[in-house]
């Protein structure tokens, strides 16, 4: 039996552990390394401890050989333990046997498992070397190869600071493709012939998350050696299970310049207020979509209505609404054009569906970005000249849709339909000819803009920039 006495000492030991674990990781440099064992009552317990190639401290349990369990010389010898730790008042004969005597190595005696402080040891242990965030950073202006990506890092803990440090940095991330962006802390190969902006990069642990592209306050958290906590992003970190030479092989050589997007919505204001929301609603959700992911985006918004034949109602003409604008005020604009009282003279079989398309044709240019063209209506334009077929009435001005549409086609226009469940015909097809969705049902918008070459990342950017 354990005597009063003897308890207590076993258990005031841990302190005495702990100082020794933390003196033998402070002397812990290269390639050196240290064992500490521990004598209970389930058996024999080893702990070897080491630095791996950043620092940070490591344990394992070697393979001890059979005839060191049972001869203390070779036990001594081939264990070398820097201490011992007793955690049984009571050892089998064994153990007993092994205790070191005269021959200097420390023994201690506590409850708490050998195993659990070293851990803790490891877990209060300072850094050795510092660690960093990877980033991208631009050549300046001015030097050879200016605007050149260069993959370096951002200091996150110096050297010497231990668990709970914290410490903020401000990073911006460009577009990237679904792997998301990369937040790796590394450490710098510390080698005295090489400059410290050139030594190499080695990652200490790899995480990515899928953030859209823009501007976050970060805080970095030091929970352990080896372990650094990321705060303040929108999106949950997850585990990178890829390569460190992979990630620094995508890098690109320069950052593209965002391609400048031109949004022109066209939308009909014939027929009933709910036909025109659904219209109003699409093109919105289109505006959202195409602001998340187009670099630089302008938006248009011409609203049509049908010619006017009756004599006692008024030609409305196509009215543009914004020309080449932010996104914000166009949509403004767009959604001003709800509550629209039916006319109840109005021509119901065709609208200014040929007219609104030249006034596009006459306004577009280069300087706006390349244009993307979205109708939300149903009806068919006038024709250009009177059809036997239709008998819908033509246009005052003899504009041809077809001749409209072709000359914004060359022009580089993509073209994408929001039309009613009941349109059809040439004129339907050519508006959607790159997509086409109908504005009585739900519509995929993240795929519509896709199509359109709205949501489209211009490159693969990996890690984050410090801003």
């Amino acid at each position: 039996m354990t005597s009063f006495a003897e308890g207590l000492a076993m258990i005031g030991a841990e302190d005495e552990v702990r100082d020794a674990l933390s003196d033998e990781l402070a002397r812990l440099t290269g390639n050196a390394r240290f064992a500490v064992a521990e004598f209970g009552m389930i058996g024999l317990t080893i702990w070897r401890v080491y630095r791996d190639e950043n620092g940070t401290p490591r344990a394992e349990q070697p393979r001890v050989g059979a005839s060191a369990l049972k001869d203390p010389d070779a036990f001594y010898r081939e264990v070398d333990p820097a201490f011992v730790v007793r955690t049984a008042a009571t050892l089998p004969d064994e153990l007993l046997r092994l205790l070191p005597g005269a021959r200097g190595v420390p023994v201690y005696e506590c409850r708490t498992p050998l195993e659990e402080q070293v851990r803790e040891a490891i877990r209060d242990s300072p850094l050795v070397l510092g660690y960093e965030l990877a980033v991208l950073k631009q050549v300046p202006p001015g030097r050879q190869d200016a605007g050149r990506l260069v993959l370096s890092g951002h200091q996150l803990f110096p050297p010497g600071v231990t668990q709970g440090h914290r410490a903020a940095v401000r990073v911006r991330c460009e577009p990237t493709d679904g792997d998301g962006t990369v937040f790796a802390v590394v450490t710098r190969d510390r080698r005295p012939d090489v400059p410290p902006s050139a030594q190499a990069l080695r990652p200490v642990h790899i995480q990515t998350a899928l953030v859209p592209a823009d501007t976050y306050e970060v805080t970095a958290v030091l929970a352990r050696p080896g372990r650094v906590l990321l705060q303040g992003l929108p999106a949950p970190l997850g585990k990178f299970t890829g390569s460190w030479d992979s990630l620094k092989d995508q890098v690109p050589d320069r950052l593209g310049s965002a391609e400048p997007v031109h949004l022109v919505c066209l939308v009909e204001v014939s027929g009933g207020d709910d036909r025109l929301e659904f219209r109003i609603d699409r093109l919105s959700q289109l505006i959202d979509e195409a602001e998340k992911g187009a670099g630089r985006l302008s938006v248009s918004v011409l609203a049509y209505g049908p010619h006017s034949v009756a004599w006692s109602v008024d030609e409305q003409p196509v009215a543009v609404r914004a020309w080449a604008a932010p996104a914000a005020r166009a949509d403004r604009e767009l959604r001003a054009l709800s509550g629209r009282a039916v006319e109840a003279r109005e021509y119901r079989r065709a609208a200014q569906l040929e007219c609104a398309l030249e006034l596009v044709g006459r306004h577009l240019s280069d300087r706006d970005g390349r244009p993307v063209i979205v109708t939300a209506g149903g009806r068919p334009p006038h024709p250009h000249a009177m059809d036997t077929r239709t008998t819908i009435i033509p246009c005052p001005d003899r504009v041809n849709w077809k001749w409209q549409h072709d000359k914004i086609r060359t022009l580089g226009a993509s073209f994408g339909a929001l039309r009613d469940a009941g349109a059809r015909g040439d004129i339907w097809r050519s508006l959607g000819a790159d997509v086409t969705a109908t504005v009585d049902d739900p519509v995929d918008m993240q795929d519509f803009a896709t199509r359109l070459g709205l949501r489209e990342a211009a490159q693969t950017v990996p890690f984050p920039f410090v801003d």
